[in-house]
């Protein structure tokens, strides 16, 4: 019975090879040779006559190996040039995620991280008023990934392949290809993508764990601390900022530990615990201070710098000014571009007030040591914010190039994909002092309104030529700008008169493009987690 089995597959898998040869015939009679075509056929034929099923299990791997491994040498380099034109026309590989939402056949071509040439086409997710989203812009399909209004802080993996993002307190992970979402803790504090198949998180518990999602591998790091604000480098090292709790007069209170850095690599079983240092240390007030309370603002792909929101212990006084530093991983020397504590009216040129909010720096993708951030104190976000570039040396020596003037009020800035171009929105400053009344009271609700109607519009400068152009017109409402190709920039646009519902828009070479609508987006000063995520 067994040999019968086996003769039936032959005639079977023969006379398949057999026919696909045939419909083929027309296509490899243009590229190989008579004497392929031959070799070829003698293949099939052993197939008929031959057992070959007993000693492979496929026997199409084998027709592959044969033709991979010397029959296809016949090709003439005619041809051999025009397939390499074609690789280099497609410019980079991409892994295709299809799959099924609400009955509707979804495809999405998700680049791979690592992959090299053209430019990638973007994968954005967003929230808006019902849901959780995501969208690829290849084919402007929009999915939604989970009902509800209590989103916040979707995060792309390094991969593409997931999407991790708190849900009314709880963490959860998207998987794209399978279309699944699964609930990960309850009460997430902070959470970042270490690669494409692991995250750190922690909660409002003591510790933090590192999760292996593909192998559903849960590591935890047992200790008496407390993490937020992580930040992860592509060599499994993670910063983040590390508090305690201290009793003080009958009553507990958060000490800033500072910025901790976490090897990953490592892990002791016995005590539970990754190896982890303190680089920057954080300060508690005295009658003398308001204290220090270093967080990460971001870090470099590379790990190599790692951008320091430098705030005291205060929220009020740092949402008023704040400062940059940056710490380098390589010589482990933390350099601070503004002395806080001395900051006043006499601060030297040399001192970089800013307002440390999560909008107000970019890094260059293509050059770590320049960055752009809105200079500028004050919480009024109407007047006194500058777009400046800067370019950080060996020394940790800056230097600073005003972009805007003190005529615009600019705000997140935001680089090309090239590296070449900055842009940022930037409207008109205001005056408040046009708006005192008669006993010199000022209403700044009143000004923070006429502030929003004026034309927020998306400007561009060039690092090259330091020419300035306007890249959106009209009298919109537009921010966030990020380049995801050498000529098209995404942002977003305010919807009518609602100024936390937004339009996904692109422009391409000064043409404008709709994408989506209803995108709730209430950072646009900067004080809360992103709501929205792209990968390119």
């Amino acid at each position: 019975m067994e040999i019968l089995k086996y003769i039936f597959g032959m005639s079977v898998t023969g006379s398949m090879l057999f026919l696909i040869f045939m419909l083929l015939r027309p296509l490899t009679g243009r590229v190989f040779s008579k004497s392929w075509h031959y070799k070829a056929s003698v293949i099939i034929l052993v197939f008929f006559i031959l057992p070959i099923g007993v000693l492979f299990k496929n026997p199409f791997n084998v027709a592959a190996n044969l033709v991979s491994s010397g029959i296809v040498e016949e090709v003439n380099k005619d041809n051999i040039s025009e397939i390499d034109d074609d690789v280099k026309d497609t410019g980079r590989i991409q892994s295709t995620t299809e799959g099924h939402y609400m009955g509707k056949a979804v495809s999405c071509s998700v680049a791979s991280a690592n992959s090299e040439g053209k430019d990638n086409d973007p994968v954005i997710v967003y929230i808006k008023n019902d849901g959780l989203y995501f969208n690829c812009l290849s084919n402007g399909e929009e999915v939604k990934i989970q009902e509800g209004e209590s989103f916040s802080h979707p995060v792309f993996s390094k991969s593409g392949d997931y999407i991790t993002y708190n849900n009314n307190g709880s963490l959860y992970i998207y998987d794209i290809k399978n279309r699944e979402y699964e609930k990960i803790a309850d009460e997430v504090n902070s959470y970042d993508w270490i690669d494409g198949e692991s995250i750190i998180y922690s909660t409002f518990e003591s510790g933090f764990y590192r999760l292996n999602f593909k192998d559903k591998e849960t590591v935890k790091q047992s200790d008496e601390h407390y993490y937020d604000n992580f930040k992860a480098a592509d060599n499994n090292i993670v910063y983040g900022r590390r508090t305690s709790k201290l009793t003080e007069d009958g009553r507990e209170i958060n000490a800033a530990d500072g910025i901790v850095e976490i090897n990953l690599n490592e892990y002791d079983f016995e005590i539970q615990k990754f190896p982890s240092d303190i680089i920057i240390e954080g300060k508690m007030p005295t009658d003398d201070s308001m204290g220090y309370d270093p967080m990460i603002w971001d870090i470099t792909d590379d790990g190599r710098y790692v951008f320091i929101k430098e705030t005291f212990m205060s929220a009020s006084i740092s949402n008023d000014f704040g400062g940059i530093g940056v710490y380098d991983t390589e010589t482990e020397i933390h350099t601070d571009f503004t002395d806080i504590y001395k900051a006043d009216e006499n601060m030297s040129e040399r001192d970089l007030i800013v307002v440390p909010r999560n909008n107000n720096l970019a890094i260059n993708p293509c050059n770590n040591n320049i960055i752009s951030i809105i200079k500028g104190g004050g919480r009024d976000i109407i007047m006194n914010k500058e777009a400046v570039l800067l370019e950080i040396n060996e020394d940790k020596i800056y230097n600073a190039v005003s972009i805007t003037g003190e005529n615009l009020v600019a705000s997140t800035p935001g680089f090309s994909a090239d590296g070449k171009k900055l842009m940022y929105s930037a409207t008109a400053s205001v005056d408040p002092n046009e708006y005192k009344d008669n006993i010199g009271n000022t209403d700044y609700r009143i000004i923070l309104e006429d502030w929003e109607k004026q034309p927020h519009n998306i400007y561009e400068y060039d690092l090259e030529t330091a020419e300035t152009k306007k890249l959106t017109q009209g009298d919109s409402f537009d921010i966030m700008p990020v380049g995801v190709s050498k000529d098209t920039v995404l942002f977003l646009r305010h919807k009518e008169d609602d100024y936390s519902n937004f339009s996904l828009m692109k422009v391409t070479d000064g043409k404008e493009e709709f994408i989506t609508d209803n995108i709730v987006y209430d950072d646009y000063i900067g004080y809360m987690e992103n709501s929205i995520d792209i990968f390119h």
